[in-house]
């Protein structure tokens, strides 16, 4: 048992340490992508054709002490084109923030998405977004922790100079472009995330650290969806991600039951299998989905966790603009 133990702080100091410079993949990582589209591509903005806000919660590796835990709240809809009576001007915003811990590394970034929708005749329609936020990170020195518990490590140079007390912020800018067909079966998307990248790392009151830097990550996303009769549809879909030196494929396949419950299976190229499941149904004004998936870890990780839990909730809805009425008077009454 305590070679398990030990085996958690040492994997735990290496993926500390690995962030002190330029980490891989450093972005928070996600099973249910098809839920969360936002967040890795600002061109995603609107394209609902409604106002949709997804709440969604990560718990990686249960039972691995200080593994990552990540929340994720997005936001996006529609500028009516009423506003903006401007020829081949279709706006979509969103906002997106999420917090993000592994071990004694806190992240925060908060993107607001601005896109534009172009119609291509007969084909389908076509979005260009911009990502423009900030991404915070702090490193806590007291959650270092090593074979002899939590302190043990603190007089490593190296890590008391990354230690800090208070989180530093820096511009974060992203790129996407996502396309829909007309009959709503085909969506494929790419964004670039990050493409001015942040050094952080400057201690309060500008005493010099260790730097570490938020290096740019590319996401490539696609599927199709076909109906098998009027009660089955089915859905597979492929997401990459990489940052030009690590790449990391999902395959997913889901299936949909009466446009109400679904189910399916992800599978993370020498990571993880993850089935999932979910519900919606029709509630006020709009539309509620729920989901839920679980990941089992097929890498040498397996033996020290036991798995990854993963929930969304999401609602969707439209405004419906009042009709004006208009009211024409008699004129022998005027």
């Amino acid at each position: 048992m305590k070679i398990v133990v030990y085996m958690k702080r040492i994997i735990l100091i290496v993926l500390a340490f690995s962030s002190l410079s330029s980490w891989a993949q450093q972005d928070a990582q996600f099973t249910q992508n098809f839920a969360n589209k936002l967040y890795n591509n600002p061109a995603f903005a609107g394209m609902n054709d409604a106002i949709c806000g997804t709440l969604l919660g990560r718990q990686q590796w249960l039972g691995f002490d200080g593994a990552p835990r990540t929340g994720l709240l997005t936001v996006h809809g529609n500028i009516p084109t009423t506003l903006i009576p401007v020829p081949y001007v279709n706006l979509g915003v969103g906002l997106s923030v999420s917090n993000d811990n592994i071990g004694p590394i806190n992240t925060n970034i908060f993107k607001f998405s601005l896109a534009n929708k172009f119609a291509l005749n007969g084909i389908g329609t076509i979005s260009v977004g911009l990502g423009l936020g900030a991404v915070g990170m702090a490193i806590d020195g007291s959650k270092f922790e090593g074979p002899d518990g939590l302190g043990s490590v603190d007089a490593d140079p190296n890590l008391v100079a990354a230690a800090q007390t208070g989180k530093d912020y820096g511009f974060d800018l992203d790129a996407g472009v996502y396309f829909r067909s007309a009959n709503n079966k085909i969506w494929a998307g790419a964004a670039m995330q990050h493409i001015a990248p942040a050094e952080l790392g400057e201690l309060p009151g500008g005493v010099p650290s260790n730097k570490y830097s938020i290096v740019q990550h590319l996401y490539i996303m696609g599927g199709y969806r076909y109906d098998l009769n009027a009660d089955w549809m089915l859905e597979p879909s492929i997401f990459l991600k990489t940052e030009l030196s690590t790449t990391q494929f999902d395959f997913n396949l889901r299936a949909t039951y009466q446009d109400m419950i679904w189910g399916g299976l992800s599978y993370r190229i020498q990571d993880a299998i993850s089935p999932m499941a979910g519900y919606m149904r029709d509630l006020g004004p709009g539309r509620m989905k729920i989901g839920v998936s679980y990941d089992l870890n097929t890498s040498k990780l397996r033996s020290y966790n036991s798995g990854t839990v993963e929930l969304f909730l999401n609602y969707c809805f439209t405004i419906t603009p009042k009709p004006k009425i208009t009211i024409h008077k008699n004129p022998r009454w005027l």
